[in-house]
């Protein structure tokens, strides 16, 4: 019987790009152990010399903010690892689009985190007074409620902070409630949609979840860039996203 690790990957196309993602087995060593493939991607904050909070540099989030109420912010963003942060009942536990992302700095969700990024946000509150936008999380989730908690803190602390993103912890678990008090808190400021909950006119939904919301334009087409749409901080709507 082989390891898991070495059964071969699974490969099916992504509707929106015309790209392959990986489709790992159910008993690949990742999916069991709840971590990436990508170990040495992964980073200890208390070993790791550079910003934890990055300038966006991507064609997705398109760097900056073009419409809406947030519009000339600047996008950066956070990494932590998948599966190790992820709630298990994830519709995207074996394809999730991180297994394509080899060269992505993840962060281990330790004691130290949160204390070395306070000098990173005391920059950016410097840096950009009228605004700036941190899109939690390219890959991984909020993994405790005292993490939960602690964004909190920022937010009632910066008033420049703004904060946009996806959970799949529900408002039925522990984590989940910790995301939508914050967010019934700072509606204006703290916009994390849950994942998968089309019950919830803040999701964000797999298309084969649902299909009853706004398909996203930027996978469309329709917009070039999250900066140029602006739904997933504005709309009260459910947002439809193309499976990966």
């Amino acid at each position: 019987m082989p390891n898991g690790s070495d059964i071969p990957l699974k490969r099916r196309p992504n509707n929106s790009r015309g790209t392959v993602m990986t489709n790992l087995s159910v008993d690949h060593t990742a999916v069991l152990n709840k971590t990436t493939i990508y170990a040495k991607s992964v980073f200890d904050p208390a070993d790791y010399p550079y910003k934890f909070i990055k300038p966006d540099t991507g064609a997705k989030l398109g760097k900056q903010v073009r419409k809406g109420n947030w519009k000339g912010m600047r996008f950066y963003t956070l990494t932590l690892e998948e599966r190790a942060t992820c709630d298990p009942d994830c519709e995207h536990w074996t394809d999730c689009y991180g297994n394509n992302m080899p060269f992505a700095h993840r962060f281990k969700a330790t004691s130290s985190l949160t204390s070395k990024m306070e000098p990173n946000l005391d920059e950016l509150d410097k840096k950009h007074p009228i605004g700036y936008v941190i899109r939690l999380h390219i890959l991984g989730d909020f993994f405790s409620v005292r993490y939960v908690k602690w964004w909190g803190r920022q937010l009632a602390k910066r008033p420049a902070l703004h904060i946009y993103g996806y959970s799949r912890h529900h408002p039925f678990k522990p984590i989940g409630r910790a995301i939508l008090a914050l967010r019934e808190k700072y509606p204006d400021r703290f916009v994390i949609r849950f994942s998968n909950l089309p019950s919830d006119n803040m999701s964000a939904n797999s298309e084969h979840v649902s299909d009853d919301g706004i398909i996203c334009p930027e996978q469309t087409g329709k917009a070039d860039s999250c900066g140029d749409c602006a739904l997933c901080w504005s709309a009260k709507k459910p947002i439809i996203f193309l499976d990966h």
